[in-house]
């Protein structure tokens, strides 16, 4: 049994699919972009206007061209599969507040390179990311575009996959070839041209649409052989219906279009299957992702994907609150046991995330990956092979005996988790030796990381390549 069955049952997801068909070939999806008009048009789809309905014959066809699994290649990482349960774990944030201390202000450059050294640094994160930096006036364009694009690759030692050109704003015209050439730079940075290095992650516009500048990217994607993932993220009430599985039924309209666009442009490319969608603060006019429905749309998330044979991203440390407090425990252990228990293939927001996506913080990177070591052993369930059934200790020892003998057990190291940030001293322990808060020995580990960080090694033309869109301030180091 899945572990998204004891949320939502395969009659349940046959629904969804059934009402998915409907929105596709009734309602339709909007496509703000004329050259994808013109591949629905070609390929047969009905298109009144912007509008494209989706019949069954034309989605079966995209779900059997699309791939299962696929694999990212890398010269200066690893190789590494997406598919199959891959979980990879990504330190992903686009928070434009920092959690400083016992306020809250907006980030700075500073702070951004810090949470990038904080995800190279984490033994649980695949790939960091870089956040854009909220201050580019001393930026030329091309740096704006590329440079911390750039310094992901010069300056992160693991994964570059997820590292998108900056094209917010721009004229869509220009989105197409800027796109190629971010993707272009890796593969001559990596030296790979003929296999996937990277993917291209957009976001639907929700409800139905899909607007001109990431349809570009997505032809760029294709037209340079390279992967996607396509995530909404839906509000309910607001930009969705007021219900989890209407919410689940509209989403999944939305990925699966987007995938039939692919499909139609390149068969056979890479995709994974994503959902981000949360609830509302009907109060505030938010969205809110610290809840029971965000884990819902998770578990629903993962059946959809099985349903149709598709890696899928969607899960991570997810959290409302605003200081490293019992909400953020509650709401990030909430949303990590349904990340933990789905086995997503990609993980964005895997530490750090507080404020709704908004707010970083810095100590909860190190929370979250105790979170995460907790339930990564509890989902490794209890081993009852013979040699842990203890049997002949047990027997050994008899009543009234000790098992406290010498040094500790290579076994027990290897079954019970050992956390290195949650206090489990005797309370008065704790107390004489300063009653030091979780949040201070958090920020006290984060410190040593930072200090800990080294730059790994590039070559000369590695450097030349990349210091041409890097900001004079960081090319000689961050």
């Amino acid at each position: 049994m899945k572990a998204y069955e004891q949320y939502i049952s395969k009659a349940s997801v046959e629904k969804i699919h059934e009402n998915t068909l409907r929105i596709l070939s009734e309602i339709g999806v909007n496509f703000e972009n004329e050259r994808a008009l013109e591949v629905f048009k070609k390929n047969g789809a009905r298109v009144e206007g912007e509008t494209v309905f989706i019949d069954e014959k034309m989605l079966d066809a995209a779900l059997q061209a699309a791939p299962e699994k696929f694999m990212l290649y890398s010269s200066s990482y690893k190789n590494m599969e997406i598919g199959g349960g891959s979980m990879m774990k990504i330190a992903l944030a686009s928070n434009i507040y920092i959690q400083d201390g016992e306020r809250i202000r907006k980030t700075t450059n500073e702070d951004n390179i810090k949470q990038f050294k904080m995800g190279i640094m984490s033994p649980v994160i695949d790939s960091a990311v870089l956040n854009q930096f909220p201050d580019t006036k001393q930026f030329t364009d091309e740096e704006k575009i590329f440079g911390v694009y750039a310094m992901d690759l010069k300056y992160s030692g693991k994964s570059h996959i997820n590292a998108n050109e900056m094209t917010l704003g721009l004229d869509p015209g220009a989105v197409y070839g800027l796109t190629r050439k971010g993707i272009q730079l890796i593969k001559e940075f990596e030296g790979i041209r003929d296999r996937y290095v990277c993917y291209r992650s957009l976001n639907v516009l929700s409800p139905l649409t899909y607007d001109s500048a990431p349809i570009e990217k997505i032809f760029a994607a294709c037209d340079e052989k390279q992967p996607l993932i396509l995530s909404p993220c839906a509000m309910p009430v607001l930009t969705g219906p007021p219900s989890v599985a209407g919410i689940l039924s509209m989403n999944n309209a939305e990925i699966l279009a987007g995938l039939v666009l692919i499909q139609l442009i390149r068969p056979g490319t890479g995709f994974v299957y994503g959902n981000t969608s949360g609830s509302s603060d009907l109060k505030t006019l938010q969205l809110t992702i610290g809840t029971p429905e965000t884990a819902l749309i998770a578990y629903g998330t993962a059946a959809l994907a099985d349903r149709y044979g598709l890696p899928f991203r969607t899960g991570g440390s997810l959290s409302d609150a605003k200081d490293l407090d019992g909400q953020a425990g509650a709401e990030t252990m909430m949303l990590l046991k349904a990340t933990i228990d789905v086995q997503p293939d990609v993980i964005y927001h895997t530490i750090g995330t507080l404020g709704t996506f908004n707010v970083l913080s810095l100590e909860k990177f190190i929370m979250d990956e105790e979170i995460i070591g907790m339930l990564e052993r509890e989902r490794s369930g209890i081993d009852c092979s013979e040699e842990k059934l203890c049997f002949d200790a047990i027997r050994k020892v008899g009543p009234r005996g000790t098992f406290l003998k010498g040094r500790t057990p290579k076994m027990y190291r290897e079954e019970f988790y050992k956390t290195s940030l949650f206090n489990k001293e005797d309370p008065n322990q704790w107390q004489n030796e300063g009653g030091i808060s979780i949040k201070e020995k958090a920020g006290n580990e984060v410190q040593k990381r930072l200090e800990a960080y080294e730059a790994p090694d590039r070559t000369k033309d590695q450097c030349r390549l990349l210091d041409a869109f890097i900001p004079k301030a960081y090319r000689e180091g961050i």
